[in-house]
This record gives structure tokens, C-alpha cells and sequence, in this order.
């Protein structure tokens, strides 16, 4: 193996390596974290509701799948 032949595959390797670890974040953990900070979001706001606890629990869906559709995540 040539010396460029080396610096190329070591160079692809830290391409693959970056490319495999954005695709785990935006994948998986990215996800994640909007979910939970929709939760969290739409928890705060149902709380301050004083009607009944079905009227409750709707707006908390709406407000959470809002949420998940304005940070890119459909379901």
C-alpha cells in the first residue's frame, strides 16, 4: 500500500465514523429529546387548565402533538 493509499482509507474511516455518529443523533437521540420537551411543555400548560379532566387530557394531546409537528416530528 502506497502512502496515499493509507492516508485515504484512514480519511474514509473518519468520514464513515462522523457520518455513522449524526445518524445516531439525529436518528435516535434527537427524537428523544423533542419528545420530552414537548411533555414537559404541554404538562406545563395543561396544568394551569381548571376544567374537567378529559377537556384536560385533549388539550394536553393537541398541545404535545403540536409541538411535535413545529420541531419536525410527525408522530
Amino acid at each position: 500500500m502506497t502512502k496515499l493509499q493509507k492516508w485515504f482509507l484512514i480519511v474514509a474511516m473518519w468520514v464513515v465514523i462522523l457520518f455513522s455518529i449524526f445518524a445516531f443523533y439525529w436518528v435516535l437521540v434527537r427524537p428523544a429529546k423533542i419528545r420530552q420537551m414537548c411533555s414537559q411543555k404541554a404538562n406545563q400548560v395543561s396544568a394551569g387548565i381548571k376544567t374537567g379532566i378529559s377537556s384536560m387530557l385533549e388539550i394536553n394531546r393537541a398541545i404535545y402533538l403540536d409541538c411535535l409537528r413545529s420541531n419536525g416530528i410527525d408522530k
